[in-house]
């Protein structure tokens, strides 16, 4: 599969949703050819200069026109891809030939994970705004909680690569039991 790509340091999961605020000539382009293929974008990290291997692939869902003029696109990640080459246009757009990868299956929640699901639950009734993302949250598939937890959490790039690279959630869910454990039990 061929994708337009457009890197940012942003992290979204399949499942995930963001904003985006299109401002170069090139990335006006992307958003064109991502609406007439109906296949997306390439969402990618980049470590200093170079590309990482890990992508999602995202679709546009709604767009606008911003109060500043730039227009505001708000997308949704659709599945993981791996970057096999990437290249670049006269106009500085990247394309890569990509290979889907598959996406983590849902799993329902266990009686012992759900601390990190209502933590998560939390977190967004403190966050309104990050939370009008996710009209219909769902706290009982622990992927999607993993998905949304690595997306919000400040980790290196290398490490949510790594997380990328996985094929189910269950290393997600580990580092998470660390994380969260650790900060339930300083909070008692």
């Amino acid at each position: 599969m061929q994708l337009p790509l457009f890197p940012l340091q942003l992290y979204l999961l399949p499942g995930g949703i963001s904003k985006l605020r299109i401002f170069e000539p090139r990335y006006t382009r992307l958003v064109k050819l991502a609406m007439a293929s109906g296949e997306g974008f390439g969402l990618c990290m980049k470590d200093g200069e170079t590309l990482c291997h890990f992508g999602t692939r995202a679709i546009i869902t709604d767009f606008e026109q911003l109060p500043d003029g730039l227009l505001g696109i708000t997308v949704k990640g659709v599945e993981k891809y791996v970057i096999n080459k990437h290249w670049q246009e006269e106009d500085a757009l990247r394309f890569g030939d990509v290979t889907p990868l598959s996406n983590w299956s849902p799993t329902e929640i266990k009686f012992v994970d759900r601390d990190i699901s209502s933590s998560l639950k939390a977190l967004f009734e403190e966050y309104p705004e990050h939370a009008a993302n996710y009209p219909m949250p769902d706290y009982n598939d622990m992927t999607w909680v993993c998905q949304r937890w690595l997306e919000l959490l400040p980790l290196e790039t290398n490490q949510k690569q790594w997380f990328m690279s996985r094929s189910d959630h269950r290393a997600a869910l580990s580092f998470l039991h660390s994380v969260i454990d650790d900060q339930l039990k300083k909070n008692q």
